[in-house]
Order: C-alpha cells, then structure tokens, then sequence
C-alpha cells in the first residue's frame, strides 16, 4: 500500500471497479460551462480542446480551484474525448486520467460448524444432518471459483474421548486432579479461539475437506462460547491481514444450549461486538432444521440481514449448497485497495479521491460523494465511501447502500481532484 503525502499535480488517475471489466484509458477537464459528454463522444466540430467551452446545462460540481465540491446530492461525473468535465463558471484545470481495472480487497471465510450430537439425526433423502451438511460443505470448498478465497474451519461443542487436565471440554477436581468429560462440551471461549483448521495463504481448501471428513460429532450447542472464540481468532487474524476482508460462517441446527449465558440474545450480542470492531466482522448464519427463527436476530446483529434457514424436509444438500453461493455473493468486499504507487500512481493525496457509481447499462457516472467528515457513521440510504484509515488511508470501503448497488453496475475511482463530501447532517 502507498504511503499518502499531500502533494500538488495536475495529473489524475481514475481507477474503474468494473469486476473483471476491461481496461480502458480516458482524459478529462474542467472548464467554466457547458455540457458533459461520456466515454469517446465528441461535439459536432469534431472534439473540444482543454480551454474551449462548450454551450450547454451546468452539471453544478465542480469548484473553481478545479476540484469537486459536495452539493449535497449525487451529481453526474460525465468525461468527455478531449477532457471535458463541465461545471460552474470559474477557473479552468486540466487533469488526465488513466482508466484501467482495479481490485476488491479478498475475503477469508472461516466456518464455525455445529457438530452437536442432533446433527445426526435423519434427513429426508438419507443420511444424517451431518452427512447433508458436510457433503455441501466439500463442495463449496472444491469450487475453483473459491481458489483465492482463505478457508479454514471449527467446530463446537469440543468434547475429547478422554481428559487430562488442562485439555479442552473437561472439568478436573483440583488437589487430586481427577477429571472428567464435560458432555456438553466446553464453555471456555479460549477452546473455541483455536481453530481446527487455520486460515492460510495461499488457500488450502483440501485441508478443510480432510479435517470434516474425519470429524466425528456429539455433545451439546454451546454456541456463544463458540462464536466469541472463533471471532477472536478472526479479529487476530484480520490484524495481521489487513489487506484482506474476513468473515464467518455460523452453521448450526438447534438453538443454543448449556454454557450460561447461551441465549439467542447472547449470541447475537457476540456478533454485533465484532461487526462494530475494528476489522467490522460480519456473522453470516446458516441453520438447519425447524424452530430456528431466533437465528435471524444472530444474523441481523453480525450485519447480515437475516439466516439461511435450511429444511431438513427437503432436499437439505442443496439448500445450504445455495446459501453458501448466497453468501460468497452476499460477501464481495465492497472494499478496494488503493493502487501501490510502484504502479504508476505515483504518491497519492488523500483529500483528491473521489469516487462515482456507473449503473448497469449506462455510460454516465453518478458520482458518491465522502461520507461527512470521512465518518462512517453518517452513512445513509444514499450510500457514500469513506477511508479505512483517514490519517493513513489504505482502503477505500463503500457505504452499505452503495455496495448493494453494485450488482447492477460498477464503481470508478478518480485520483487527483478536490474530494466531494456530503453536506453536514441536518
């Protein structure tokens, strides 16, 4: 990631968030008025030079030092062949800009499986929950779409066959040290903070698959001592990767059971801690079987809306074979990393970022402005962006309502123009 110092240039880079869109090159200007043309168009005298203006609406976005002011709404970023990009009278500055893709921040997703003994009750079609659920679960984990997605795996309750003291799902007498297995497994959230499979780079999907394959399950649900350990390993590992984006995937088929507190609301307040963290970890929620509705209040407190629920009556493979694709569309990170300056860039200026919204099928951006202040609490319906960082700037992260949009459409980067903001909440 480039270091940010603030610096004075003319030249502007536009990084575009097209997907796997192509490369494109494009220049722009901003001139005193006229209108706005889009990609390679040009006017009827054959194309517009830098210092000519043009006849036509103001687009009202543009300052007269040559930046971008806040208008308080979603005005149109429109880049003309020649450099136009029109605005009030004033000033006009000249900046070139580069198009050409760019990348989303990877995600890391770590399961948490439920592996109580319930999960080997019957299913319809045959087998057991556990043989549906894990049978999905390898083939998700073989699909080449996942290659560059992190996977690793733990499960609850821990119970061992046998205890010694100090091991995991055990209760020993102190003094003469006899113990005992704890049947509904453990309660200590520092058990449930050492996965059974660690995340690596690069992925090893293969590891995950041996490790369910060889699982063998029992015991109780002891899901909030479960998820506060398997959260804490994930804040841990989002700490050392800050380039990447992780989140957890909570599969269970019961309510919570044993290790008070354990209610659905215990659970869920485990989650919202994580998602209003720092690394903003969201819980996604897959339950499998009846009465599981309180998982949605889970789910909707890890900043997911609501739970995959799966019904054992029907075809169960496939159902949470779904809701994992669900998830990993659900889980694109709207966040993007911002180029290294060995890339072309050169130092960036974090107050001249700016970003725009281009809707599917349109060739007119919509431009986004900052969230006020840079402040992730004043995002709101209209969407917005703000900095991971706003003092060391590192990512570019997207506003719930923007991210949502970008199935229909795709994002730009703009390098090197006054930062839009929103106006002051009212």
């Amino acid at each position: 990631m480039p270091n940010f110092t603030p610096i004075h240039r003319e030249i502007a880079i536009v990084v575009a968030f097209v997907g796997l869109g192509a490369v494109a090159t494009l220049s722009c200007s901003q001139s005193a008025e006229g209108e706005s043309h889009v990609g390679g168009s040009s006017n009827s005298s054959g194309g517009v030079s830098g210092n000519q203006p043009r006849g036509g609406a103001e687009t009202g976005g543009v300052n007269h030092a040559g930046g971008v002011r806040a208008t308080g709404g979603l005005p149109d970023l429109a880049v003309s062949d020649g450099g136009a990009l029109e605005g009030d009278a004033g000033a006009s500055a000249v900046c070139s800009a580069e198009v050409r893709e760019g990348q989303r921040v990877p995600i890391d997703m770590y399961f948490l499986v439920d592996s109580s003994g319930s999960m080997g009750d019957s299913v319809s079609g045959g087998g057991t929950k556990w043989d549906t659920v894990s049978s999905a679960l390898t083939g998700f984990l073989e699909d080449p779409r996942n290659a560059d997605t992190g996977v690793g795996i733990g499960y609850f309750p821990i119970v061992p066959s046998s205890c010694t003291k100090g091991q995991p799902g055990c209760f020993c007498i102190p003094v003469i040290n006899l113990c005992f297995v704890t049947e509904g497994g453990s309660c200590d959230v520092g058990d449930y903070s050492k996965p059974a499979v660690k995340l690596t780079l690069p992925s090893q999907p293969a590891a995950v698959v041996s490790d369910i394959n060889g699982h063998e399950i029992g015991g109780g649900t002891p899901t909030r001592p479960a998820l506060a350990g398997a959260l804490q390993y994930l804040s841990d590992w989002a700490e050392q990767h800050p380039e990447r984006k992780p989140l957890l995937v909570l599969a269970t088929d019961g309510e919570p059971v044993g290790c008070e507190p354990n209610t659905p609301q215990d659970v869920a307040d485990v989650a919202a801690r994580a998602l209003a963290g720092p690394n903003a970890i969201r819980t996604f929620v897959i339950g499998v079987g009846s009465s599981l509705v309180s998982l949605n209040l889970v789910a909707q407190a890890g900043g997911t809306d609501h739970a995959f629920l799966v019904d054992t009556g029907g075809d169960v493979a496939k159902e949470f074979g779904d809701a994992l694709d669900q998830i990993r569309g659900t889980a694109s990170s709207c966040d993007f990393g911002i180029p290294d300056a060995s890339a072309g860039t050169g130092s960036i200026d974090p107050t001249k970022v700016n970003v725009s919204y281009v809707p599917k099928g349109s060739s007119a951006p919509k431009q986004v402005p900052q969230t006020f202040m840079g402040d992730p609490k004043h995002c709101d319906a209209g969407g917005g962006w703000y900095y991971d960082d706003p003092k060391s700037p590192t990512v570019i992260k997207l506003c719930d309502a923007t991210c949502r949009s970008l199935s229909a459409g795709s994002i730009q980067v703009e390098f090197g123009c006054d930062t839009v903001e929103q106006p002051p909440p009212r």
